[in-house]
């Protein structure tokens, strides 16, 4: 593609997996992390054909029935929020966006398919990703403005203040702490000053929630390798303390309940389905996966404890 941000892209290898620490109170490692996704990512298929790693966005014209058109929204919603604008008219302005912890870049995909201006970096840890990504780039006849970066998005390598926006969509809460320091921390380093950040995920809307609550959140952080969910008067600090302001949080509760409520008969039918297959028998991170899913639907009925919501911030100038 053309060159944009000019990183040092690591060819994938691949990495040999572990099995997950069977105490439920084990602290979440980055090689958790990377060991869950590398042996459930072809199951993510179920969810999304695309690969859109996330809940939908419902609004008034789509069918609550189709879950990928709210899937797709989604990302058209982070979109609209980056406020990128549009290009100028018969010229070669190019605007350059960053997905962090993308998944197969999903959400870039849709963006740059949308706008031929626009040019994607995308950064996970996970190389089985970025292969099913690339596939996907090419059959949406995107591959030249796309780029995979396979790396650890609090540490991205990529050069400071280059970016015209960029956002983390139910992956910021893979960063360590409730705060999230060190994910936003680098955001703040690679946006441009003016430039937008959508950080689209869960959030503990308390540091102490209620006992169901808590043990709920542990068994869903657990179970798809989560250290935690940010606490959001936690996160929106951390925001203010580097660099960020022009913040704003909404709910989204009820736009992504009509796709959560899918997870109930998809979810029951995708085990039913694979453990026939495996006769069975399922690897600890799949039978894992399975459990969060339905943790997640679970979760979002306790509204004193937990909320998901888009938070956008712009980048102040220094």
């Amino acid at each position: 593609m053309p060159t944009v941000f000019q990183p040092d892209f690591r060819v994938p290898h691949e990495t040999p997996l572990r099995t997950p620490a069977s105490h439920a109170s084990a602290p979440i490692t980055t090689e958790d992390t990377q060991d869950y996704f590398t042996e459930v990512a072809t199951d993510y298929s179920a969810w999304s054909p695309s690969y859109n790693m996330h809940f939908g966005f419902w609004r008034a014209g789509l069918n609550p029935l189709r879950r990928e058109g709210m899937l797709v929204e989604m990302n058209r919603a982070v979109g609209r929020v980056l406020q990128l604008g549009d290009a100028q008219p018969g010229t070669a302005h190019r605007r350059c966006v960053i997905d962090m912890g993308c998944g197969a870049g999903a959400t870039a995909r849709t963006l740059v398919g949308d706008d031929p201006s626009l040019y994607a970096i995308t950064v996970t840890n996970v190389a089985v990703q970025n292969r099913i990504a690339a596939k996907l780039d090419a059959a949406a006849g995107v591959a030249d403005r796309m780029a995979h970066l396979e790396a650890d998005y609090t540490r991205t390598g990529l050069p400071a203040a280059q970016a015209d926006g960029a956002w983390a969509v139910e992956s910021a809460c893979y960063a360590d702490g409730t705060a999230k320091a060190d994910f936003i921390r680098e955001a703040a380093r690679l946006l441009k000053p003016g430039a937008r950040l959508a950080v689209v995920d869960g959030f503990l809307l308390r540091p102490q929630p209620g006992r169901l609550a808590s043990w709920l959140h542990r068994l869903w952080a657990d179970s798809w390798a989560v250290p935690t969910l940010a606490v959001r008067e936690d996160f929106v600090a951390a925001l203010r303390e580097h660099g960020f302001d022009d913040i704003e949080v909404k709910s989204l509760r009820w736009r992504v309940a009509p796709s959560a409520l899918h997870i109930p008969v998809l979810a029951t039918r995708f085990t039913l389905a694979e453990l026939w297959k495996a006769r069975g028998k399922l690897s600890p991170w799949r039978r894992k996966h399975i459990v969060a899913s339905y943790c997640a639907l679970a979760l979002g009925m306790f509204w004193r404890d937990f909320d998901y919501c888009m938070v956008t911030a712009k980048r102040r100038a220094d």
